[in-house]
Formats: C-alpha cells, sequence, structure tokens
C-alpha cells in the first residue's frame, strides 16, 4: 500500500466484500469494501480464505476500512477474544471516519482483543507500528492465546 513498498505481493484474492493479500514481509492486509456490515457469514468467509492462503503460519494483519463499512457488535468479539484472533499476531486497522473511531473505541473498550491491535489514520503510521512489534513477543503471546481459546 506504501508507495515505497519493500515488500511483494505473494498471494492475493478478491472476494466481493473484501482484497486480501499476503506480503512477503510477513504482512497480510485486508482492503475492507465501501457500504458492507461485515457479519458472522462474511467473517467466516473472509477466515476460510486466510486459514488456506497463511498455511499455519501466522502473520501480522494490516487492516483497512472501507468507507461506510460496519460490524456486527458479537463479531467484534469472536475476532478479538475468539477463534478469530488467532489468525494474527497483531493487528493495526487504518480508519478514517469518525463512526470507524466510534466502534474502535467500543472494540478497545468492551472487547478487549487478545493480540495488540492500534487504529491508525494512515497506512504509514500502521506499517511502522506493526515493523516496531517484537515478533519473539507475539508468538509467546499468540501460544497464549491458543491456550485461552481453546
Amino acid at each position: 500500500m506504501n508507495d515505497k513498498a519493500t515488500y511483494r505481493i505473494i498471494k492475493k484474492v478478491d472476494l466481493p466484500h473484501t482484497k486480501i493479500e499476503l506480503r512477503d514481509d510477513d504482512v497480510i492486509q485486508f482492503f475492507y469494501g465501501d457500504y458492507v456490515h461485515y457479519n458472522t457469514k462474511i467473517a467466516q468467509e473472509v477466515e476460510d480464505v486466510v486459514i488456506q492462503m497463511i498455511e499455519d503460519k501466522t502473520y501480522v494483519s494490516l487492516r483497512i476500512a472501507g468507507k461506510q463499512s460496519s460490524i456486527a457488535l458479537k463479531l467484534m468479539d469472536y475476532l478479538s477474544r475468539g477463534r478469530g484472533c488467532l489468525l494474527t499476531l497483531a493487528d493495526a486497522f487504518v480508519i478514517q471516519s469518525f463512526i470507524h473511531r466510534v466502534l474502535a473505541k467500543i472494540y478497545l473498550k468492551f472487547s478487549k482483543p487478545y493480540v495488540p491491535t492500534r487504529f491508525f489514520e494512515n497506512v504509514t503510521d500502521a506499517e511502522t507500528w506493526l515493523k516496531s512489534l517484537d515478533k519473539n513477543m507475539l508468538k509467546s503471546n499468540h501460544k497464549l492465546n491458543i491456550t485461552r481459546v481453546n
């Protein structure tokens, strides 16, 4: 996404509502569709694709929200503390709208994600944060999450 990209896209899947790209720098990026309400059915479709793409490896996630996209509150909990959190080591969300900021506060306050999670207004800051994270700590945290969820 960055104009001075130092990575290559190694796998890519375009769903009607989400574009998913696996990068060679251990980032999986999601481009969420505009005007989509993400529910359990859509999340399951995305999750199935991600499981096939990552082949039992874990990645940090760069998640770029679409215009006026939204998420079911029940789904927030699943993604932050349920099986959904096992597919990522950390989540950086790029959001721009007031509604997304409100959802972000709700997500952090009530869902209390197991993986390190932050919200940003631009991709560059999100990527910088993801690259600053200690990979060994993230992998250790991931093992703990497997125990929590199972």
